[in-house]
């Protein structure tokens, strides 16, 4: 009977933290709307004083996460993933469910500093900070939780909240579980995960040439057959893991880009570039690059598409990163694919640029991030286009692969163990 109580009263308290996490996390993203507006509608009445209030504004989100809270700099996963070592370590001295990676105060300097960061134009997204936020939120409920069940795992808490996270910030709860499994616990598929997915995108491809493309239960909603997509999947493929490794690479070694040392100056540096290029391409490269990528996904031409955005975007997305602000690179990873997959349909004129746009976003993010699974179930949950799903496999399985040639060890992983080495 005490356990039953024991274990009814664990589930009650995971069920108030996801919703509270829900509503946190649209507050969130209503707030970094705001401000995402905000900033589109200087650009458009005073890009001369957007310009020069943009470095001043790097500055000053730098300094806020300096001053009150540095482990909300950058994305936040790393610093999930580095609490949750510290749980598991014994040698670690504070207790795990006191760490200021996970706390409240720490998820309020990351709303401040990534909210003055979009204000900005700093080219950040707010997923990665949401993950931070959601699972700050749950580590103060299993403080409390603790009280009546000191028995409580603070690790279960984080995976959890890193989890519910992802699914709020994406509205995509499949990828929050996928998410976990992939980054969070470091693979449960362990080194079967490989073969797993090859396993899966070679039998689809060979069910695929002899039965065409079906559905068990047959068609409820009628849809035009499938082109074959083999060169798109292959250059994007390619693409997405070379500047996909290259982009990890340069985050996880910032020496390479040469910055002052000085937090301050190195925030006015970075302010000073990405104003300059937010002002050459009109804005486009500011926030997470979600309304320029959803205007061309709705468009019925690229004619107009930017042809430089997505090199723009992925350099604009380093400097914003390694300016010291909080800000992850989720969305703008997405939106970085998205840009490669139109620029590549307009050079090699692919009648299916929408499709390019999809299969980039799905290569570019797994090779950044390493997580061919849930770059494949986040696209799919939000395109909601599941006829795409053996090309979006067999797209992240090679970018994954070609990305690994340049950052061996996925960056969220790398940055938390750079943490808690420095």
């Amino acid at each position: 009977m005490v356990k039953f109580r024991q274990r009814t009263y664990l589930q009650i308290t995971i069920w108030t933290a996801a919703a509270a996490v829900g509503g946190a996390a649209v507050l969130f993203a209503r707030l970094i709307e705001v401000a995402q507006k905000f900033y589109f509608t200087l650009v458009q009445g005073h890009p001369y004083l957007v310009m020069l209030g943009t470095p001043l504004l790097f500055v000053a989100a730098t300094l806020i996460v300096q001053k009150y809270g540095p482990e909300a700099r950058g994305s936040g996963i790393p610093q999930v993933l580095e609490a949750i070592d510290h749980a598991n370590n014994s040698e670690v001295v504070e207790p795990p469910w006191l760490s200021p990676l996970v706390s409240l105060r720490t998820a309020f300097v990351k709303i401040i500093s990534a909210t003055v960061g979009i204000v900005a134009g700093a080219s950040i997204g707010r997923e990665g900070p949401t993950v931070q936020i959601a699972a700050s939120v749950f580590a103060w409920f299993g403080r409390i939780t603790r009280r009546v069940l000191p028995q409580a795992d603070f690790q279960t808490f984080l995976t959890a909240g890193a989890a519910a996270g992802v699914a709020a910030a994406f509205n995509a709860p499949l990828a929050g579980v996928t998410f976990a499994i992939e980054e969070v616990t470091e693979g449960m598929l362990g080194q079967f995960r490989e073969m797993i997915m090859l396993a899966v995108i070679l039998s689809g491809i060979a069910a695929m040439a002899l039965s065409g493309n079906y559905l068990y239960f047959g068609h409820p909603n009628v849809a035009g057959p499938t082109a074959v997509i083999i060169p798109e999947t292959l250059i994007l493929g390619v693409l997405g893991g070379l500047l996909g490794g290259a982009f990890a690479h340069l985050l996880a070694h910032p020496e390479l880009v040469h910055l002052p040392s000085q937090p301050w100056k190195k925030a006015l540096y970075c302010g000073i570039l990405c104003a300059a290029v937010g002002f050459f391409s009109g804005g486009t490269t500011a926030g997470s690059g979600y309304e320029i990528t959803r205007k061309f996904l709705e468009s019925p031409a690229i004619d107009q598409w930017p042809l430089l955005f997505g090199i723009e975007k992925f350099g604009t997305t380093i400097l914003s990163y390694l300016s010291g602000m909080a800000g992850g690179i989720f969305s703008p990873c997405l939106s970085i694919g998205a840009g490669l997959g139109f620029s590549v349909a307009k050079i090699f004129h692919f009648t299916n640029f929408k499709v390019c746009a999809l299969l980039g976003m799905v290569a570019f993010f797994s090779g950044v991030i390493k997580a061919p699974l849930t770059a494949v179930i986040i696209i799919m949950e939000m395109t909601n286009e599941h006829i795409l799903i053996i090309p979006f496999m067999a797209a992240a399985f090679l970018a994954r692969r070609i990305g690994q040639m340049f950052m061996p060890v996925p960056l969220y992983r790398f940055l938390a163990n750079k943490s808690h080495n420095g």
